[in-house]
């Protein structure tokens, strides 16, 4: 018996500085990523300012080619939204909140199945003469108080960094192969 009260003290010693260290985490978490593309803002723009059009170089629509989404009436300006659903993963939906073309998309991210609300924004500035465009992908949200939800959060922001990085350099790819025919 003393060797099984041991286990129990020992696990809830544990479980109890897990949690205390999971509130001290940071509740909110930011990731942002940057790439060069050659083009103008005005034509790097309408990927990212149609919600439609995310499709066409998004790492997560890439991830499952069976993705349900349903659009607004409108899928470019503020008030635009996206829901999408698929059975492999999860569902949610993006809505548009600031539309200033060509330069700066901002959107909002609630999940169906996580805790966590995101923001997002595109900001494209013309460099190079105005060939080119620095776009930054910033993505961020707080995670609330659950010591669990902020762990994870830990890993979250890993990768989210990566899913950015995959979601630009395909975006780069599908402005360089030129306009859609």
């Amino acid at each position: 018996m003393g060797v099984l009260l041991r286990f129990i003290l020992a696990f809830t010693l544990l479980a109890a500085v897990l949690a205390a260290v999971g509130l001290v985490l940071p509740g909110a978490y930011r990731v942002e990523r940057t790439v060069t593309v050659a083009a103008p803002p005005e034509a790097v723009y309408p990927l990212v300012g149609d919600l439609a059009r995310w499709r066409e170089w998004s790492p997560w629509a890439a991830r499952d080619p069976n993705l349900h989404v349903s659009f607004s009436a409108t899928t470019t300006g503020a008030g635009a939204w996206a829901q999408w659903r698929s059975a492999s993963q999860e569902g949610g939906r993006a809505e548009i909140v600031l539309a200033q073309p060509p330069e700066r998309v901002d959107y909002r991210m609630t999940y169906a199945d996580l805790p966590v609300a995101g923001e997002g924004s595109f900001q494209l500035v013309s460099t190079g003469g105005g060939g080119r465009t620095v776009l930054t992908w910033t993505s961020q949200g707080r995670l609330g108080w659950n010591p669990l939800v902020r762990w994870s959060g830990l890993l979250m922001k890993r990768q989210e960094g990566q899913e950015l990085e995959r979601g630009l350099a395909s975006l780069q790819a599908r402005v360089a192969a030129g306009p859609q025919r």
